[in-house]
């Protein structure tokens, strides 16, 4: 009896997900007919979602950081399938690591021309780790939920829930909350994750006036391995069946955990000084302050110290080492949008920022305060075509003076060799950049970047690791001379009948003295899938293959 309730329960469910996506799901109006007339028997006249009262899907939109705005977009696409995974994005220019949770390997250049403030450094948690300009705001009719839910390596489970409702038409606010546990397939790699997200936003009647705000809370846990042994790498690679089980294969150490935490309270509101409430202004100009305030912990826990790190400081048994980051910004700018006459039509958006900044390290038992100058600065400038039908593009240059990154310049460890307060210069970046959107040749981005005082992490041990592999300790390098970098992306769909094939190509060059900044010159990802409705229209079907390989 409880089976054919299941079955039973499952049928009309099925039933309800087909008619709610009837209008952009790909259903034969035949069967939406048949669907409709079926539904009709549950409905009411007052029902708040029946088909004389259900709002437009575009009328469900998604904000940026920056007011840039999408519409909720319910249809099974391509990029659907690259955008399940644990960051929620596509993920083609990263190269993850065996557990999911874990950091990734960059195939290509990082760089956020839109800001002047300084990188993690310790960069393994910046993938997970959710920035400013990636919160997301929301403006509904009706409540929105979003829920992802996924298996693991092993064992835990990934899930994603959102709930978004406009209080008015004018004031909305969300809460989400995404959280992970995920064993892994080595020995000592489990991760863990659990992130709260709080928004609200609101615009005046005139949208003279606008507001948003957010409260993200996120903790991050891994237990760290330190990778194989190199025994372990060939005990694998020679396919004899006792080493076939990742798990039974040995790691350089089983006692290590790392946990990071942040808590970040973020408030931007903007006044508009101009007349017209259109989107296409022809002059803008708006005056807005922004104030961020974060907290970022990190701590590093083993047992009993390791070889491959080298020696505790006197009195020590253990490795206990902590730090914490302390950011406020406090930012006043200004946003001039001008509309230049073209033969295909121009607009540019130039901002202005005045601002006062304050950063705060402290590690163990040292402190040092970032502020000013020695944070940077950042000049930048683009260019949009506007009203093409076939043809969009996007040009433009920016210059930027970073600071590093906090824990190259300050480190404190348990570990003597870890132990650090360097000195060091600003990186100056300069971008030019060249953006196409064609429907028939498809999407191509230009970027060409000249680098200065480029700063990474190397190995204290000049010829790499040790035969015995009795070293990891990194050091902090700046080199003196310049990268050029140049990289171009090509991305393109084509279909035949209900076949795809979906094309993305990057290809890039670095111009360096040594091997610094060591990246692939070729990578491609390409995807064959046949879509089709099946169950006699009552379902849209994709299937395919996704190969993605780059050079070395």
């Amino acid at each position: 009896m409880r089976i054919c309730s299941f079955y039973f329960i499952t049928f009309f469910f099925f039933l309800s997900v087909s008619y709610a996506q009837k209008e952009h799901g790909g259903i034969p109006k035949s069967k939406i007919k048949e669907i409709t007339s079926f539904n009709n028997i549950f409905s009411s006249s007052t029902d708040s979602v029946s088909k004389n009262k259900r709002a437009d899907i575009k009328k469900y939109l998604i904000l940026n950081a920056i007011y840039d705005s999408i519409y909720l977009d319910t249809t099974l696409t391509i990029k659907k399938h690259y955008k399940f995974n644990y960051l929620r994005k596509d993920d083609f220019e990263l190269l993850k690591f065996s557990n999911i949770g874990q950091t990734y390997n960059d195939l290509t250049h990082k760089y956020d021309r839109k800001s002047f403030l300084p990188s993690f450094s310790f960069s393994a948690k910046q993938y997970a780790y959710l920035k400013s300009n990636e919160v997301k705001y929301y403006h509904v009719p009706t409540p929105l939920t979003e829920l992802l839910f996924k298996t693991v390596m092993e064992q835990g489970q990934f899930t994603d829930a959102l709930f978004s409702s406009n209080v008015s038409e004018k004031l909305n606010f969300s809460i989400a909350f995404k959280g992970l546990r995920s064993l892994g397939n080595y020995q000592n790699i489990l991760t863990g994750s659990k992130v709260f997200r709080f928004t609200t936003n609101f615009s005046s009647s005139d949208n003279k006036y606008n507001f948003k705000l957010h409260i993200v809370n996120q903790n991050y846990e891994n237990k760290e391995n330190g990778g194989l042994t190199d025994s372990s790498i060939i005990n694998f690679e020679s396919e004899d069946q006792l080493f076939k089980e990742r798990a039974k294969l040995s790691v350089k150490f089983e006692n290590a955990i790392n946990n990071f935490s942040s808590k970040r309270y973020y408030f931007d509101h903007q006044f508009s000084f101009s007349k017209k409430n259109d989107s296409l202004k022809k002059n803008e100009l708006s005056l807005g302050h922004r104030f961020e305030y974060e907290t970022l912990n990190n701590s590093f826990y083993q047992s009993a110290s390791s070889e491959y790190f080298g020696e505790l400081s006197p009195g020590l048994n253990l490795v206990n080492d902590k730090s914490e980051l302390r950011t406020t910004l406090n930012e006043f700018y200004t946003f001039l949008k001008k509309k230049w006459i073209m033969k295909s039509g121009g607009l540019g958006m130039f901002e202005s920022i005045s601002f006062s900044i304050a950063f705060l390290i402290t590690c163990q038992q040292m402190t040092k305060n970032l502020f000013g100058e020695r944070l940077g600065n950042l000049i930048d400038l683009s260019i949009t075509s506007i009203n093409n039908k076939d043809v969009n593009y996007r040009f433009g240059g920016n210059i930027s003076y970073n600071h590093p990154g906090f824990y190259y310049e300050l480190h404190k460890s348990s570990y003597v060799d870890l132990d650090w307060n360097n000195d060091l210069k600003k990186t100056e970046i300069k971008n030019l950049f060249l953006s196409v959107n064609s429907k028939s040749v498809g999407d191509l981005k230009i970027d060409f970047r000249m680098i200065n005082n480029f700063t990474y992490f190397s190995l204290a041990n000049d010829n790499g690791f040790s035969e015995n592999e009795k070293t990891l300790v990194p050091k902090v390098s700046q080199i003196d001379s310049r990268i050029e970098y140049l990289k171009v992306k090509w991305q393109k769909e084509f279909k035949l009948g209900k076949f795809s094939l979906d094309n993305s190509l990057v290809f890039q060059k670095v111009k360096q003295n040594s091997d610094f900044l060591n990246l692939p010159e070729f990578l491609t990802r390409n995807t064959i899938y046949y879509s089709n409705t099946i169950l006699k229209g009552a379902m849209f079907f994709q299937t395919g293959v996704s190969v993605k390989y780059f050079s070395k």
